[in-house]
């Protein structure tokens, strides 16, 4: 991995995808606060909106903005609660209004302390009688509120419903409204999964190659989530699998990170170029099969394989890592590093641009298992990787590391033997100077034990030997956790 040293654990786009979580979990959240019975606190009146009979709420009904706790108003209690009546309950209120129309609309406008109107209430809770006697009122459709400022159409692709969505649009929301993240009504469907509503949404006009705010379209989010029925009811509406947001990641990629098999055999079927969808690469170099290796997806890494990503076995990202490399970073699914191992041309020490090979990545990153996995299945730990900086071109938008000069075989370095070491020797790091530098120290021990039963007397074997007067040292880092273990053990003696 050279410069790079490892590949981040997760990318610019994973971190965008979970605040757009975030976001949408807080808004239900705040829905949720909103809707909430809370009849101690409240009158009796407030009481009868919210779940009381509608003769009731006549006969107590004596100021119409009287508030609860939370700037509640008689409206939003009426949307919030439950029962049969409360259809005929906004018909009492909005008579008590007489003929004082700004009265009325200062009701349907009004927020609640979380800048939620009664109509997203209403809608939130799904209840289409209430929704469809606000919006005969008066109650505006495209009204967003307070933040986090969602539209009412995106309300009601959360909440699954197309009977609400099919009356907010013939009553004028418009399918092209965008929330925070530049998302439209049909990428929330699209995240939640709700496919009937996105079926109603596309009937009614919207963009199923809409861009949001990093160019993630409603197809992207659909075949992360891995219901197959949605992703279909895109493309049947003219989304372009080859499309890609600004990291270069299509479907393919979203599918194939998430694992979800069905979906990407779809994708494939449908794909105007299945094999350019396959070759496709996003700015880290991946292809598919890369990003489900990297997640440990053995049985869509077995898709995408039988459906042509062989050939891309041996293929190398900007850090220098093919798939097997990247199944041994992850270090989730030994199975699959065996899978991958069995493939035509799949060498357990293939070296990359900059020399390191399997081995080195899982040292790397303390998965003990693969270690010993690859050790027992070829893997050389003698083999260096070069630590210098490397040139980075880019081609087409993406950046790809140009290829080191090559390294000599059976060079290694030691943590003992930068003394007197010329400058290029000084560069080459074997396995167990990755696991060393991070703290990994049964892989040290792992790695010297095979390399003892194996006699190896390559440069580094007077660390690795057990013959030798050189004792090896825990790493700092292993040091560190092993006092850090101690004193959680000391404690709770």
């Amino acid at each position: 991995m050279g410069n790079y040293k490892s590949r981040p654990p997760s990318s610019c786009s994973d971190e965008f995808k979970k605040k757009i979580s975030e976001g949408y979990s807080l808004a239900r959240s705040r829905l949720n606060d909103d809707v909430k019975q809370r009849s101690a606190s409240w009158t009796p009146l407030q009481n009868a909106a919210f779940d009381g009979r509608a003769d009731l709420f006549s006969s107590l009904l004596d100021d119409v903005e009287a508030r609860a706790p939370h700037d509640l108003s008689l409206l939003h209690l009426i949307a919030a609660g439950h029962g049969a009546e409360q259809a005929g309950k906004l018909t009492v209120l909005f008579a008590a209004c007489g003929t004082d129309d700004a009265k009325r609309r200062a009701l349907l406008s009004h927020t609640t302390s979380h800048g939620f109107s009664a109509l997203q209430l209403a809608i939130h809770k799904a209840d289409v009688a209430v929704v469809s006697a606000l919006l005969e009122s008066g109650a505006d459709p495209a009204f967003v509120g307070g933040p986090p400022a969602l539209p009412a159409l995106h309300i009601a692709a959360m909440a699954g419903s197309s009977p609400i969505t099919r009356l907010l649009l013939r009553s004028g929301a418009t399918v092209l409204a965008t929330d925070s993240c530049q998302f439209t009504a049909l990428h929330c469907a699209a995240y939640f999964g709700h496919e009937s509503v996105m079926r109603e949404l596309l009937s009614h006009g919207a963009d199923p190659n809409m861009r949001g705010a990093v160019s993630d379209r409603p197809l992207h989010l659909a075949a992360s989530k891995g219901a197959k029925a949605p992703v279909e009811a895109l493309l049947e509406a003219g989304a372009d699998p080859m499309l890609t947001d600004d990291e270069a990641n299509s479907a393919l990629h979203f599918a194939a990170k998430a694992g979800h098999t069905s979906v990407i055999q779809l994708l494939l079927q449908r794909s105007p170029a299945p094999a350019k969808l396959l070759s496709m690469r996003n700015m880290y170099g991946d292809t598919a099969l890369h990003v489900s290796c990297y997640s440990g997806r053995l049985e869509a890494s077995k898709a995408l394989v039988a459906a042509g990503s062989a050939q891309f076995t041996s293929a190398e990202n900007v850090f220098s890592e093919t798939p097997l490399h990247a199944a041994c970073t992850s270090g989730r699914s030994i199975e699959l590093v065996a899978y991958l191992l069995r493939q035509p041309g799949v060498d357990p020490n293939f070296q990359g641009l900059d020399g390191h090979t399997p081995l080195h990545s899982a040292c790397y990153h303390g998965h003990v298992a693969v270690v010993q996995f690859l050790l027992e299945n070829g893997a050389d730990q003698s083999l260096t990787a070069r630590a210098e900086q490397r040139t980075v071109t880019t081609v087409g938008g993406l950046a790809f590391a140009a290829r080191a000069e090559s390294i000599p075989s059976g060079a290694s370095l030691t943590p003992c033997s930068t003394n007197g070491a010329t400058p290029g020797e000084e560069q080459l790091q074997t396995p167990v100077l990755w696991a060393y530098e991070k703290g990994h120290d049964r892989i040290v021990a792992l790695l010297k034990h095979y390399a003892n039963k194996q006699g190896n007397n390559d440069v580094c074997s007077e660390y690795s030997s057990g013959d030798s007067s050189y004792t090896p040292l825990p790493s700092p880092l292993g040091r560190l956790r092993s006092m850090t273990k101690e004193k959680a053990d000391i404690l709770q003696l």
